[in-house]
């Protein structure tokens, strides 16, 4: 299989409840990407956000790049503020601006069914 120079596919772990698959972009926020998967595998308690958001804080501290505030669902996007990996399960919009890095590609529900407290590890593939 043929792996482009900018997509890198990864795994979301929830303990005890399954794995999603995502890809992540580094065209979309290169310096940002690059420090995060540097830094894999990324692990983190899920906080969740108004019910459409579940982030860990994963402690990836760069500025914001290409930031925006409109993402939808299953888009993956770092919260530069406090170096939080945060995954829309819904369409949003974002109080503050954060870095787009990705997209679920598979099993959104598994992170839906996350809760507080939940154990999340990301991985390369």
């Amino acid at each position: 299989m043929e792996q482009s120079a900018s997509k890198i596919e990864i795994r979301i772990f929830v303990t005890g409840k399954g794995e999603s698959k995502a890809e992540i972009y580094r065209h979309l926020a290169p310096i940002t990407v690059n420090k995060i998967t540097n830094k894999m595998p990324l692990q983190g308690r899920v906080s969740r956000l108004n019910n459409n958001t579940v982030c860990i804080l994963a402690e990836i501290f760069v500025g914001t790049e290409k930031g925006r505030t409109k993402f939808t669902q299953g888009d993956i996007a770092l919260l530069p503020l406090n170096g939080s990996i945060c995954i829309f399960l819904k369409d949003t919009t974002s109080i503050r601006p954060m870095s787009l890095i990705g997209k679920i590609v598979s099993n959104l529900e598994i992170l839906e069914s996350s809760g507080r407290g939940d154990i999340i590890t990301i991985k390369k593939i």
